[in-house]
């Protein structure tokens, strides 16, 4: 499972929060726990209220996903909403929790980065003033700075672009073809080659053989369906 994380002491860690909570020091994690709670409480708000709306609308103008005028259009009044609740808590601060950068901060930034990058268009952003001021004192820090690069605003919002969606899908479509193939074409390569007693005495490993061939387009198309994410 992926992210996943292995430690000095060769102990595995998965999931985002998870990993960035173990590499973390304590002013990330929260020097209290009133603070630790209220760092859960914003990673949870980035988690539950902005990535499933930020999703449906950012896939289909990247062209991962089809258009559904509906649910982008919730997905926008749902990312207004979020704005709304942050910009209302920042009014009098500089970071979500605290005085000090937390895991708060990082994990909501991140999760609005994209669609700072890609929709959050001038118009559509100016009303929430005390998140974009601090959304841009956190991507202009060093820290930030030195994994995400520098990072420029969005100027006009992206659209949905079917000609990136029909890449995607035929793509998708011949690498889950190719994959078909192999599994076809793998077994009747090794009945021809090998001696008919030889396969009498090696039926009992096939099936096991065959599960093995089966994983691979899996493995692939979850491969694929990752590599837009990252």
């Amino acid at each position: 499972k992926v992210p996943a994380f292995e430690t000095s002491d060769n102990e595995y860690i998965f999931e985002t929060n998870a990993i960035a909570y173990f590499v973390g020091n304590s002013q990330l994690r929260g020097t209290t726990v009133v603070d630790q709670a209220r760092i859960l409480q914003w990673i949870s708000f980035a988690d539950n209220e902005i990535l499933p709306a930020a999703c449906t609308w950012l896939f289909p103008c990247l062209g991962l996903m089809q258009y559904n005028k509906q649910s982008c259009e919730k997905s926008k009044e749902d990312i207004k909403k979020a704005l709304k609740v942050l910009n209302d808590h920042l009014l009098m601060r500089t970071y979500l929790v605290g005085e000090r950068i937390t895991q708060a901060d990082i994990s909501v930034f991140c999760t609005l980065l994209s669609l700072y990058q890609h929709v959050l268009e001038p118009a559509f952003r100016s009303p929430y003033e005390n998140v974009n001021r601090w959304f841009i004192t956190l991507m202009h820090q060093p820290q930030f700075k030195a994994v995400i690069g520098e990072v420029v605003l969005c100027e006009k919002m992206a659209q949905f672009d079917a000609k990136k969606f029909a890449e995607h899908q035929k793509k998708g479509k011949d690498v889950k073809e190719k994959g078909g193939k192999a599994k076809e074409e793998k077994p009747q390569k090794a009945k021809e080659e090998k001696p008919q007693k030889a396969k009498e005495e090696k039926k009992k490993e096939k099936p096991q053989k065959e599960a093995e061939e089966a994983e691979l387009p899996d493995e692939t198309e979850l491969a694929l369906a990752q590599e837009p994410k990252s």
